[in-house]
């Protein structure tokens, strides 16, 4: 409508001969500048504005390969077991992973996403890739952080391509699937910032100090949940669709600038931002689908684990039945939380790389943040659920010698069916029990 509207401006203001000519001489006066726009007008509608569906995919797949390589890279140390914060095995028992075949795994890691990205037919290389990832995430918890999750999604519905570039109907069911999982983000993310702790600390924690200057300042977190919302809905609409685009973009450069030059934190999802932004142009931009060939018509029976995964699943969370990193709640404000307190001299015994996330409160009480110690030698926030807090617990005692001078303090998050209240749990008591 706007490219109709647009001719139509032109077509009713004709220029005029003498203006025709002027511009004429004008455009032959610079035509290195003609020829720059001209480039950048070719470049603009081969690649944003008219992209095929093979091409999508195979961009999509460089973008995804490139973001997962970045993260990997900034969040080296937590996939090896070469640290001090601890491993949180799914399954206790698990023989450990020794030096240096934890390093090997890892380098494989690294290995294999390269030949994702070089190779002309990925598939065998992107299910290594998720074999060894999964198996990695078998070791630790804290790996499922919500960038791997969803960049190893998007890696396993391209593997159900067959990378023939005459597979047409393949290539568009394989972006819808594609396109299932990023909406859902967006959506989710947005109901799960719907809470009164968003509301409290939404806008501090992306603008630091300065959102209490702000007019209005308990109102904008709700407006930008449903902003965030309303994005993830508009992406698979046709009318809305591009002006979707338009507004992801410009939220995930305001939360780059605020993650860069306000607060200067979490760099793990710095290129997680870029990359989302390069996922909404090569998937969204100016692409030709309906809402009913993303939710459902689909012959991929791997649409189907997806909308489990990123349509239905996420749902449970606001019942504490379903994770809240498996449920795009990241800065939502409303997940576990938990410290461990130690009293009298129990500090002391702690090791000194660790100490340095201890702080000191009145009462002779000292507390170790777990969030500032994940972050501090993983660079990725703790996987936020009770039964990793437990284990954390578990292996703080152990330096402490079960003293019963360690407590973990817990705050679980609110639900719909009830609101969450702090619970404590000592070495001599529950942390020692080996039931998570």
């Amino acid at each position: 409508m706007n490219s109709a509207g647009a001719d139509g401006v032109g077509a009713a203001h004709a220029p005029s001969p003498e203006d025709a000519g002027a511009s004429l001489t004008t455009h032959d006066a610079r035509p290195q500048d003609r020829k720059t726009r001209s480039s950048l007008r070719t470049i603009y509608s081969s690649v944003i504005a008219g992209l095929t569906p093979y091409q999508r995919i195979d961009y999509a797949r460089t973008v995804v390969v490139l973001g997962f390589l970045a993260g990997l890279l900034l969040s080296s140390k937590l996939w090896v077991n070469s640290r001090l914060f601890p491993l949180i095995p799914v399954l206790h028992g698990l023989p450990r992973l020794r030096f240096p075949l934890d390093y090997l795994c890892t380098a494989g890691l690294f290995l294999l996403l390269s030949a994702i990205g070089l190779a002309r037919r990925p598939r065998p290389y992107i299910l290594g890739f998720a074999a060894l990832l999964l198996f990695l995430g078998l070791y630790d918890q804290n790996r499922w952080q919500p960038w791997a999750y969803l960049y190893l999604f998007l890696l396993l519905t391209l593997a159900c391509f067959s990378w023939k570039a005459d597979d047409v109907e393949g290539q568009q069911n394989v972006l819808n699937i594609c396109r299932l999982c990023i909406a859902a983000t967006y959506f989710y993310s947005g109901l799960q910032k719907f809470n009164p702790h968003f509301a409290e600390v939404g806008l501090t924690s992306l603008l630091g100090p300065m959102a209490a200057r702000l007019p209005l300042a308990h109102v904008w977190p709700m407006i930008m949940a449903g902003f965030e919302a309303g994005i993830g809905i508009g992406l698979l609409t046709r009318r809305f669709r591009n002006l979707a685009v338009v507004c992801a973009i410009g939220m995930h450069l305001f939360i780059l600038f605020s993650c860069i030059v306000i607060i200067h934190w979490n760099s793990v999802v710095w290129p997680w931002n870029v990359t989302m932004i390069a996922l909404l142009l090569v998937l969204f931009w100016k692409a030709d689908f309906s809402f009913q060939q993303v939710l459902w018509r689909n012959p991929i029976a791997f649409q189907k684990v997806a909308l489990l995964l990123f349509g239905i699943l996420p749902v449970l969370s606001f019942f504490g039945l379903w994770d809240s990193y498996l449920s795009a709640s990241l800065y939502s404000a409303n997940v576990p939380q938990a410290n461990v307190l130690f009293r009298g001299a129990v500090e002391g015994q702690i090791p000194t790389a660790v100490q340095r996330y201890v702080k000191r409160l009145p009462g002779a009480t000292d507390v170790l943040n777990i969030r500032d110690w994940s972050m501090g030698e993983l660079n990725v926030p703790p996987y936020p659920a009770m039964r990793v807090y437990r284990t954390i617990g578990n292996e703080v005692c152990k330096y402490a010698q079960s003293s019963p001078d360690v407590v973990l303090v817990m705050l679980d998050r609110d639900t719909l069916l009830q609101k969450a209240s702090p619970t404590q749990d000592t070495c001599l008591g529950t942390l020692m029990v080996n039931k998570w």
